[in-house]
């Protein structure tokens, strides 16, 4: 599960923008999140300043982090890989 967050603001740093985002993730689900996921520029921004992994995606705009925990594969999802 995921959580979006979108702040446009190009005076404020992409790792206060994240922070913001992890900590309303844990006040939401409780928990802290495991992975954000975010475009390739924010990505290179972050890289090596985070506590928690950053992955770029092509999916995902400019200024905008999903937060969150991926979900384990379905069992016949492994089947399939294998």
């Amino acid at each position: 599960m995921f959580l979006g967050w979108y702040d446009p603001d190009k005076k404020r740093p992409a790792t206060e923008k994240l922070a913001e985002a992890v900590e309303r993730y844990a006040e939401k689900f409780g928990s802290e999140p495991e992975i954000c996921l975010t475009s390739a520029a924010d990505a290179a921004e972050l890289a090596g300043k985070t506590e928690i992994p950053v992955r770029a995606v092509t999916f995902i705009s400019r200024h905008t982090y999903y937060v969150g925990v991926e979900d384990a594969p379905e069992s016949g999802e492994l089947a399939l890989a294998a």
